[in-house]
């Protein structure tokens, strides 16, 4: 994979972890950035394919009412009855 230079600001504290992530791993700034970039592009793309689905399965028809939801959840954590 070839390599182009990118250049941008950050807040202190930001950097000071990025150094400290670094110097746990004994590796450089760049490995670090390189890395936490790697990831969110990742799950960046997979938010993406998340919505696309969720997309397709309302387009489909495949939901569930709210009404439905809700008895399920109560079913699961049915409320104490109070003593009068």
């Amino acid at each position: 994979m070839s390599m182009k230079p990118i250049t941008f600001e950050a807040p202190e504290e930001s950097i000071a972890t990025i150094d400290e992530i670094a110097s746990n791993m004994e590796a450089d700034r760049g490995t670090v950035l390189r890395e936490a970039l790697a990831m969110y592009l990742a799950d960046y793309q997979q938010e993406l394919a998340d919505a696309a689905e969720a997309d397709r399965e309302l387009e489909a028809g495949e939901t569930i009412a709210h009404e439905d939801v809700l008895a399920w959840l109560e079913a699961q954590h049915p409320q104490k009855s109070k003593a009068a």
